[in-house]
């Protein structure tokens, strides 16, 4: 660990591991020891960092800071007065709508936002003005009131606070609402009607202004998973937002209404407008009086005694920053590549309304911060980002998104659903009252603001409407679009409701009650003796389960798969099980006790004598065949009946895996025994042994689905004793095969499943020790990575056979068998282009193999005959546009890999595409830190990391030198540095999508940047050579080497 961190340093307070020899080299490394051009490198980067960082952390907050009250566990930042302006655009909504439908829709938006919100962040900062929330394309700016009579530069007080010699000081509140008035009536002077440019979409505002107590309040402090730094939200609340939720609606375009206590402090001092016949109270604002107050005057004072510039952060406070910053924002700021962040992109949003909650009550700070916290963990659990918690015109309002980088996966429409109904859950354990609206669509997402201030926000159609919903859906109900049906995973069911009528829509509006999708109650064996697996009514292989005969599904799948004779994954098995696969054996109608061949199990295998088979590899890549074909194989020939419990893949479904471990030995119970009931409750009250009577009402709770069980230490220890007690007394009369499965699904972060995991391995450490003590029960344990740290795991891979199975993809002749058994054809009728192509986009995963098929023939590119032949279109290899098929789990998965990447790797990848054979580090250098343009060799440095980083993560490999005289050579194999790498994108896949995020004349610039390098690395040296030897010759002018020659002898 550095001794002493440098002024700003950002220091990764989770670093990865290192050897002795480097850390204690690492600790010897002082400031004092470093170079100064070391020192200058990180200083100047840091400081363009702060710049940047700078634009997203209001006034308010780096004054709390310097008054000692930003500590993160105090909630309380800031108590004070003064004037409140709430600014909402009219025309965005339009503007949005028509550039989402151009490919250069997020740049043009972009500019917009710019222009738009440049001259008005400019004239609210020249009023002392401080914006504390962007709602969208809405502000929430604060006025303190603020005594500048006792400020130092106030002096002999030449000059009043208010600007207009000769008249009374007004005071702190007044002069703070004087400045609000008047940056609001200059404010409609000059962006009033705004023209975008966009097909005639004009931009207006309308504007309400209040006045009183108000307190700013942080909270949160929960850690999302794609970082280590906690995120604290701030919002203002008190008297002022309850009068401009009242003001601003009713303020037409290009008005200000004032409430009634900001108007007692200034009705003196500016014009009244038409005056309001429902709202008497409320006063529009028309101009100034000038015969008293001018712009130029007051702001003119206003400048002069505005000092928030001796109070913004320094270097030292630059980590500060990152608690109130979203992560991928702050690494895009470190990075130089901001103006990255704004694009047009799929996401689903949440919009919930608050109320129940008095901010300004004695208990109303924590009680907000528990709410918080609250709100964040479940949108963290199910990697969402929390992009605003404020109090604005609406109530209390909290905006979820899911789908913004890093954070990207092919299910965040279920996975926006399934945080809504946990938040429900929130809402009512707090005694609150939410309502909740949840759509899907294209949005812009990015910074909205101007270089001085500016916040990462979304705006769309169906951001817009999720708000629409939410205020239309009942108490602690919730609405969604038909976009967020359509894009949902089988999971959950949505009840269609009446079509409503929105603001901004001419047409009513489908809509829909989301529902979770009712647990299958039978696990395992079931009255009919056949088995019931778990992975038929639950995500656990990468499908979206909805498919109207599962079973059926299921079986075919294995059936394509195991019968593949070279699959080693099958052969494996195969020795395990001591005989070959049989596809009599999954056929529908097979029941457990039919089979008149039984065999017995190999002694020396887990089947035989007790033990763990592990079976470990990525999703899709036959965990799911294999161990439906191992447990039907058990059942049938061996007598072995299964029991099951299975996590994953979403957030603390430990109870699920209790309940189905539960649930499947009730079944075994039921299926040997007599008398048994048929109702589960009242068959575990009777099997349950006497010393755990007592544990009943926890364990009726869990089988009868109450969805307030939680998964306590308690809890889980009493029903595994339970579990173990009856496993014990099922061994005497029968085998037993025990299915243990994780699956972590599309999440992308190890801290999203960390805790689940631990719980999985707890609960499978004490199953499997108690396994291996009876020969006459066998444990399998599936996983995408088995933790080889586990005692379980440890003994599966030194068992003899080896009962440790690693998966991977399949081989071009296992490819071409199991396309064949997909499509049902005979081998030979593969059209030898459709292998070549299925074979290099799909590394092999038998998952990614059925879906390209599969959109192959929805597209029609591939006919398959009902006489066996298979046919592709002419040229229809050529003509594939896989990057579109984002919906399936391959192409949609590669996407949200690369979106995970930080900014410095995605263009590392994305520049990688670029070329076709072996590229080097210079190679990326030359376009992103070439030499030649003033980079350091850190710049250079970092951009080395990323690409190890890459290849690490498999998305590049470390290829040989390319032959010398090839023009892919990128010159000498040896630099001054050692030894040159060589890296190529291999992978079909990764290089299809990624090449997809880059503009051909991105493209262009990559590869001519890259040339150009490689040339002045290989003919500048030696042209420079022979330049420096010509300037040592002496050299004499024509004109006076004859006068010379004369003067010689």
């Amino acid at each position: 660990m550095v001794a002493e961190a440098l002024p700003g340093q950002v220091v990764d307070e989770g670093p990865p591991a290192v050897n002795q020899s480097t850390a204690a080299a690492l600790a010897n490394i002082t400031v004092d020891k470093l170079d100064d051009s070391v020192k200058n490198w990180l200083n100047d980067k840091n400081a363009e960092t702060l710049k940047g960082a700078l634009a997203f952390v209001p006034f308010i907050l780096q004054e709390a800071y310097f008054e000692g009250n930003l500590d993160p566990k105090q909630i309380v930042i800031h108590r004070g007065s003064g004037g409140v302006v709430f600014s909402d655009a009219s025309g965005f909504t339009a503007l949005t709508e028509k550039l989402a439908k151009k490919s250069n829709g997020a740049e043009l938006l972009s500019q917009c936002l710019t222009a738009f919100f440049t001259p008005l962040i400019d004239l609210i900062n020249a009023y002392r003005g401080d914006t504390i929330k962007f709602s969208g394309d809405a502000l929430t700016i604060y006025f303190p009131s603020v005594d500048d009579t006792k400020c130092a530069a106030f002096g002999a007080g030449i000059v009043p606070p208010h600007g207009s010699f000769g008249l009374p000081d007004l005071g702190p509140m007044a002069t703070a609402v004087l400045r609000a008035s008047a940056c609001c009536i200059e404010i409609h002077k000059r962006l009033h009607m705004f023209e975008t440019g966009v097909d005639d979409v004009r931009l207006c505002l309308h504007i309400g202004v209040g006045c009183g107590e108000i307190t700013i309040l942080q909270v949160g402090n929960i850690v999302p998973p794609e970082t280590h730094i906690p995120r604290i939200e701030y919002l203002i609340s008190g008297a002022p937002l309850e009068q401009i939720s009242i003001a601003e609606p009713l303020a037409k375009n290009g008005e200000t209404c004032l409430s009634p206590q900001a108007w007692e402090l200034v009705r003196d001092c500016v014009i009244e407008g038409r005056p309001l016949e429902d709202r008497m109270d409320f006063h529009l604002l028309l101009r100034m009086d000038e015969s008293k107050y001018t712009f130029p005057t007051i702001k003119y004072a206003t400048q002069l005694y505005d000092n928030r510039e001796e109070r913004c952060f320094q270097l030292d406070q630059l980590n500060i920053t990152r608690r109130y910053i979203p992560s991928a924002v702050f690494k895009q700021i470190e990075c130089g590549t901001l103006q990255y962040v704004n694009e047009m992109r799929n996401i689903s949003v949440i919009f919930i309304s608050g109320s129940g909650l008095e901010v300004m009550s004695k208990n109303g700070p924590n009680q907000a911060q528990e709410l918080m916290s609250e709100v964040q963990k479940v949108c963290y659990a199910h990697e969402g980002t929390l992009n605003k918690f404020l109090i604005d015109d609406k109530g209390m309002l909290f905006l979820l998104v899911f789908g913004l980088p890093p954070l990207v996966h092919p299910d965040d429409p279920t996975r926006a659903v399934l945080a809504t109904m946990e938040l429900v859950q929130v809402f009512k354990k707090l005694d609150l009252v939410g309502r909740f609206g949840v759509t899907t669509g294209r949005n812009y997402c990015g910074v909205c603001g101007s270089a001085k201030r500016m916040e990462y926000t979304v705006l769309g159609d169906s951001v817009n409407l999720s708000a629409r919903l939410m205020t239309n859906a009942p108490p602690l109900g919730v609405l969604t679009d038909e976009e967020t049906s359509k894009h949902s995973t089988g999971e959950l069911v949505f009840k269609p409701l009446a079509p409503i009528k929105v603001k901004g829509k001419v047409n009513a509006i489908p809509i829909f009650k989301p529902l979770t999708r009712e647990a299958n109650s039978v696990i395992g064996l079931n009255l009919e003796r056949k088995i019931r697996f778990p992975w038929y009514d639950n995500i656990l292989d990468g499908s979206s389960i909805n498919s109207k005969d599962p079973v059926s599904t299921c079986k075919a799948k294995v059936q394509h798969l195991c019968s593949i004779n070279k699959w080693p994954g099958i052969k494996v098995a195969n020795d395990l099980l001591g005989g070959p696969y049989n596809k009599a054996l999954h056929t529908a109608d097979q029941t457990v006790g039919s089979s008149t061949s039984r065999t017995k199990a190999p002694p020396d295998s887990p089947f035989g004598k007790g033990g763990l088979v592990v079976i470990e590899g990525a999703t899709g890549l036959g965990k799911i065949e294999l161990a439906e074909h191992i447990v039907t194989h058990c059942a049938m020939q061996f007598q072995m009946l299964p029991i099951f419990g299975t996590m994953g893949p979403r957030p603390g479904e430990t109870i699920r895996m209790i309940v189905e471990l539960l649930r499947s030995i009730i079944a075994v119970c039921r299926n040997i025994g007599t008398n048994v009931p048929t109702d589960d409750v009242q068959a575990l009250s009777q099997l349950v042994p006497a010393q755990h009577v007592s544990s009943m009402p926890v364990l009726r709770e869990l089988l009868s689905n109450r969805a307030s069980t939680a998964a306590t230490p308690e809890v889980l220890d009493a029903a595994l004793k339970v579990i173990l007690e009856l496993m014990m007394g099922l061994k005497k009369q029968t085998g037993l095969l025990v299915v243990l499965q994780f699956e972590q699904g599309s999440s992308l972060f190890e801290k999203t499943t960390q805790k689940d995991l631990e719980v999985f391995w707890m609960i499978t450490s004490k199953i499997s020790n108690y396994i291996m003590k009876e020969p006459s029960i066998a444990g399998l344990v599936l996983i995408s990575q088995a933790d080889r740290k586990q005692p379980c795991v440890k003994d599966a891979e030194k068992a003899t056979p080896c009962a440790l199975i690693t998966l991977k993809g399949l081989n071009e002749e296992n490819i071409l068998e199991y396309m064949a058994n997909y499509l049902s054809i005979p081998e030979q009728s593969v059209p030898p282009p459709l292998r070549r192509f299925v074979s290099q986009v799909t590394t092999g995963n038998p998952l990614y193999i059925r879906e390209t098929l599969d959109q192959l023939i929805e597209e029609q590119y591939l006919q398959v005959k009902p006489n066996g032949s298979a046919n592709l279109t002419a040229g229809a290899l050529d003509n594939i546009d896989i990057a579109a098929w984002n919906h399936t789990a391959m192409v949609g998965g590669t996407v949200c890999r690369i979106e995970a990447l930080d900014p410095i790797e995605t263009a590392a990848l994305k520049m990688s595409t670029c070329f076709e054979g072996p590229f080097t580090l210079p190679d990326l250098a030359a376009s992103s830190c070439s030499q030649w343009g003033g980079s350091t060799h850190f710049d250079l440095l970092r951009l080395f990391k990323a690409t190890q980083k890459l290849k690490l993560r498999g998305f590049i490999d470390q290829v040989q030198s390319p032959v010398a005289s090839t023009p892919r050579s990128a010159g000498d194999a040896k630099s001054r540095f050692g030894e040159i790498q060589y890296f190529q994108m291999q992978s079909a896949l990764i290089r299809t999508v990624g090449a997809a995020m880059v503009l051909e004349a991105q493209k262009k610039s990559v590869k001519r940047n890259a040339l150009i390098d490689r040339v002045l690395k290989n003919d500048l040296p030696e042209r420079m050579e022979q330049l420096a030897a010509k300037k040592s010759v002496q050299h004499i002018p024509w004109y006076y080497e004859r006068a010379l020659r004369r003067m010689l002898p």
